[in-house]
């Protein structure tokens, strides 16, 4: 460590577990409301083999462009974001699309459920919540980092 850092291993636990228990929070307010059961955590619950063979393409894709973008953003000086930051957004645009494609595969096949709409709450939460968490400087934890 050099001088004048402090370690920021203590802040980034704080800050997952609090972004988790919110999350976690707001999934359980809404199952309730749209009255969606429960799955199990990381779980695969896909809703047909079209889902499951999306799902999978999906995936393939996000690690394939994960990969790319890191080797595209390297040491890249003339980005006005940092390296690492726009790697975190193509990885999280695919994560965006896999979650609307679930929403859709929910909406057409799961007929009379509201799974759908439980996914489209979630994922608008999500990402309010980490737009709001970098905006914030990780909720002033990271303010010395921005």
């Amino acid at each position: 460590m050099y001088p004048g850092q402090e370690p920021i291993f203590g802040k980034l636990v704080a800050l997952i577990v609090v972004l988790s228990l919110i999350i976690f929070i707001f999934n359980t307010i809404m199952r309730k409301i749209l009255n969606v059961k429960r799955t199990k955590f990381f779980s695969k619950d896909h809703v047909n083999d079209l889902h499951k063979k999306g799902d999978w393409i999906i995936g393939t894709l996000t690690v394939i462009a994960t990969i790319v973008a890191a080797i595209i953003f390297y040491d890249h000086p003339n980005l006005p974001i940092n390296n690492s930051l726009a790697v975190f957004m193509v990885s999280t645009a695919f994560l965006f699309l896999q979650e609307v494609f679930r929403a859709v595969i929910e909406f057409k096949y799961k007929k009379g459920q509201n799974d759908y709409l439980f996914t489209i709450f979630q994922l608008i939460f999500m990402l309010f919540v980490v737009y709001f968490a970098f905006q914030s400087g990780g909720f002033g934890l990271f303010l010395d980092l921005l």
